[in-house]
């Protein structure tokens, strides 16, 4: 069998080269920019925390989640900035209060999608 070096690091006695091309091919397909902006978002204990409430409630405002997570109102309004901005929250105003529901937008369905994928792989259930 012919082993084969690639860029010097690697030796290995097959190369599927359809294989690599297929990926290659995968890899331009997705935004991984975007996707790792948005997978920042549970990079907070806080910002989980926030999404596991809203996801047990219709809505809640920011005193709400201040108040289930003792926290201060300024700390939970960044978060929730956060959480809108990268496209997991919608809100609503009657009169001064804002509240916050979940509501995904596309690229977060496909960043969790992604996810699904990744976490459905055989790897994991091996």
């Amino acid at each position: 069998m012919k082993t084969e070096k690639i860029k010097r690091s690697c030796e290995r006695s097959y190369v599927d080269y359809d294989k690599i091309q297929q990926l290659q091919f995968d890899l331009l397909l997705k935004d991984y920019d975007q996707l790792g902006e948005i997978l920042s978002v549970f990079g907070s204990s806080t910002r989980i925390k926030i999404l596991d409430c809203l996801s047990q409630s219709d809505e809640l405002c920011v005193c709400d989640l201040a108040d289930v997570l003792s926290m201060d109102v300024s700390a939970i309004s960044h978060q929730l900035k956060n959480l809108k901005e990268k496209g997991f929250l919608k809100k609503r105003r009657d009169g001064l209060t804002i509240y916050y529901r979940l509501s995904l937008s596309e690229s977060c369905k496909e960043t969790i999608g992604f996810i699904k994928s990744i976490t459905d792989n055989k790897i994991f259930t091996d």
